[in-house]
Parts: structure tokens; C-alpha cells; sequence
């Protein structure tokens, strides 16, 4: 991907952006992000006639030429649900957050990731129950819910707030919705876990999955504006859901969603945090045993 600012008006920019097949978009971004203008020759103009990879292409352009006025200019045109730099910010927060903190910011979420695992007998919930019952309108299993939660920074860099937690599922077949519970600060938020339910029952391996969902998140801003990650972030595993239904079914892109993929450069690395130390585990675990490592240390690792 390039792109050159052609010129300035009076709302905005001109860009003029070269995409990965080399077809050139003369794109209008206005100061506060918003597209007003959009031309190419080498796709067709209706979006009904162009094949996936073509809409995609279009899409990679318009990305492009926020994120290039972005790093070019002063004005912020990047969509927040795009922007890898709040991303990262928000992982820098999430870091450092003691576990008191977790319980306080997302106690909610991870009882409610928890409580779909209250019939495993490999998981011990403790007392845990379920914040929010399931939509009565939802169709397939439980597990293919998905759980949303908007996070705001202060402006020192701290997480100051978060909203309820929404609920993603599918009412019909290819037809998802999101509900929402409680409130939230009424601004943009610096970014949303977009994440599965896990056994995880310790509030610090919970924040690393959270964490990872978001290194996720940074990689497919980029693979949205036709670029490839840097280096930290060509992971595989969950971002943005709306992102899996492309990597599953887009000849374009590769499965990014998924932890063992074979895609060249690109790793499946969450490491949680684990309640005991590794070599804790490793004095556990006994190779003669027949039954599996899992089953010898899930006592220690999935036990509140």
C-alpha cells in the first residue's frame, strides 16, 4: 500500500492511494475521518457486482487513506475500533493492573466467560454465577456466544472506566447481534475485548487473555488497511469477530483466526500468567502416568 496527500480543502484531504494489486483510489477524508469521495477504474463501482477480494481491496484503500493522513497530518481520521496506537495503550493499562483491579474493572466478564464451563468437570467455578442470562432469541450453543467490553483510559494512560458487557450471538443463521448491559461513559472508548468464553478462573491469566485478544486486535488493524503487522503482532488466534467471518471464508486471507494455523511468520504466543510457577508444574506433572498432563495440573490451574 501507498499513498501521497494530493491536495488539501476546505473539510479535508485528497489522497490518492495505491493498493496492493496496483490499482490507484483517489480517496477524500475529511479532518474528522469520514470518507466524502472515492474513485478507481479498477473494480466495478457497484458493490454487488465486485467478488470478495475486490470489496476488499476498496476497503483496504479507504482504511489506508485514514491511517495515511493520520501519520501525516495532525488530525485524528482513524476509526477508534481501527486504531492499533489505542490498542496498544489500552494493553500498556491492562498490564499493570493488580488482580484487585481486574476483579473491579472486569469481575463481571470473567464470571460470565466462567459460567459456561459450569457442567465441566474439568473446571471447578467455585460459586460463581452467571451476571447476565443468555438472549432468549438466540440460536445454536452456548459456545457461540461472544462477549464485548468498552474500555476508556484517563489522561494519564490508566484505565478510568469500562462499560457493561455486551452479548454477541446469533439470531439467525449468518445474523449475529450484539446486546449490551449497564452503562457506559458517554465517549468514544479507547478500545473493546471482543473475546470467547475460557476456563480461566485466576483474575491474572483472565487479564493476559484479555491482553491477547487485543495484540489480535492490533494485528487485523493492519491486515484491514492491506498491510502486514509488525513483527510483535503477526500472532494467530481471536480479534475482532467480524473480522473471522473474512478469514474463514475469504480466499484473500489466511485463517489468522486460528491458534494453529500454518501461516509463515505468524505464531499462536498466549501465555497466561499462571497462578503457580512453572516449576511448580513440572514437579506435578509424572510422564509414567496414563492419564494426560491436563488432567494432572487442572486442579491447580482451573480452581478459584
Amino acid at each position: 500500500m501507498q499513498a501521497k496527500i494530493r491536495k488539501e480543502t476546505d473539510d479535508g484531504y485528497g489522497v490518492l492511494v495505491t493498493d496492493n494489486n496496483e490499482i490507484e483510489h483517489k480517496i477524500g477524508i475529511c479532518y474528522d475521518g469520514e470518507i466524502d469521495g472515492h474513485i478507481q477504474n479498477g473494480y466495478p463501482d457497484k458493490p454487488a457486482k465486485r467478488n470478495h477480494s475486490e470489496g476488499e481491496h476498496i476497503g483496504h484503500a479507504r482504511k489506508y487513506a485514514q491511517y495515511y493522513v493520520a501519520q501525516e497530518t495532525e488530525h485524528d481520521t482513524i476509526p477508534w475500533d481501527l486504531d492499533a496506537d489505542r490498542f496498544e495503550d489500552v494493553r500498556q493499562a491492562l498490564q499493570s493492573l493488580s488482580d484487585d483491579k481486574i476483579e473491579i474493572f472486569f469481575g463481571d466478564l470473567l464470571d460470565q466467560s466462567l459460567s459456561h464451563y459450569d457442567n465441566d468437570p474439568n473446571v471447578d467455578i467455585g460459586d460463581t454465577t452467571r451476571p447476565h442470562e443468555l438472549p432468549e432469541d438466540m440460536i445454536g450453543s452456548e459456545g457461540a456466544v461472544g462477549y464485548k467490553q468498552e474500555i476508556y483510559l484517563d489522561a494519564a494512560g490508566d484505565i478510568e472506566a469500562v462499560s457493561g458487557i455486551g452479548i454477541d450471538y446469533y439470531v439467525a443463521r449468518g445474523e449475529r447481534r450484539t446486546v449490551w448491559h449497564g452503562d457506559a461513559p458517554d465517549r468514544e472508548p479507547d478500545a473493546c475485548v471482543d473475546i470467547t468464553p475460557a476456563p480461566l478462573t485466576d483474575p491474572a491469566p483472565f487479564r493476559d487473555y484479555l491482553d491477547y485478544n487485543l495484540r489480535c486486535q492490533v494485528r487485523d488493524c493492519y491486515l484491514m488497511r492491506g498491510m502486514e503487522p509488525p513483527e510483535e503482532y503477526k500472532v494467530l488466534g481471536h480479534g475482532q469477530y467480524r473480522f473471522t467471518g473474512k478469514y474463514d471464508n475469504f480466499d484473500l486471507y489466511p485463517p489468522y483466526h486460528l491458534i494453529n494455523a500454518d501461516i509463515p511468520g505468524y505464531t499462536h504466543e498466549f501465555r497466561p500468567d499462571l497462578p503457580i510457577t512453572w516449576e511448580e508444574l513440572v514437579e506435578m506433572t509424572d510422564p509414567g502416568r496414563n492419564d494426560s498432563i491436563y488432567s494432572q495440573i487442572k486442579g491447580a490451574l482451573f480452581s478459584r
